[in-house]
């Protein structure tokens, strides 16, 4: 095994201490920590460039010892996205902004996407989240405009508009909004 940096290591413990972070994510923080500190004028250009080159090394070591669950990591970060109330286009979208592996995400979410009720879930926690049907019932509009401004709202933020046009029929009870 190469002989790792203790700095480096000394900052990966730090790091993978105190946050959950993907392997390719994880690398990525590294290397701006590096820039960063190059930059400060704590490092020099020298050891910049070793500890670069050290990397795929350290987060080989880590990987090694279990610090990269991203099978866990991937259903914690879809648990918090169900609960923000965000959909589907956009959970998509957040997990490859975090790095996770693409045949990873489209794996979990083939199989986590299929259950009928999520769609139901997401809109639901969204509409809770935001307080949108409360925000425009104060606007004193009649309730067919506050039911297309709701509809219109989803399907901004990436909701079907099928989909959410079932579930907001179902969310009325006796023509209003429950």
């Amino acid at each position: 095994m190469v002989m790792i940096n203790d700095y480096l290591k000394n900052y990966s413990n730090y790091y993978l201490s105190r946050y959950t972070v993907t392997k390719k994510k994880f690398q990525e923080i590294l290397k701006k920590k590096i820039n960063k500190d190059y930059f400060a004028k704590k490092i020099n250009e020298d050891e910049s460039k070793s500890l670069l080159n050290q990397i795929n090394d350290i987060s080989d070591y880590f990987d090694k010892i279990g610090a990269f669950d991203e099978e866990r990591l991937l259903e914690i970060t879809f648990q918090k996205f169900v609960k923000k109330g965000y959909s589907k286009k956009k959970i998509f979208s957040k997990l490859n902004e975090l790095y996770f592996k693409e045949e990873v995400i489209n794996k979990f979410l083939k199989t986590t996407f299929l259950k009928n009720e999520l769609d139901q879930i997401l809109i639901n926690n969204y509409i809770k989240k935001t307080n949108l049907v409360e925000k425009l019932k104060k606007l004193n509009i009649p309730e067919q405009e506050l039911f297309d401004k709701v509809l219109k709202k989803l399907s901004y933020q990436g909701f079907e508009y099928g989909d959410s046009y079932k579930i907001l029929q179902k969310l009325i009870v006796n023509g209003r909004f429950s």
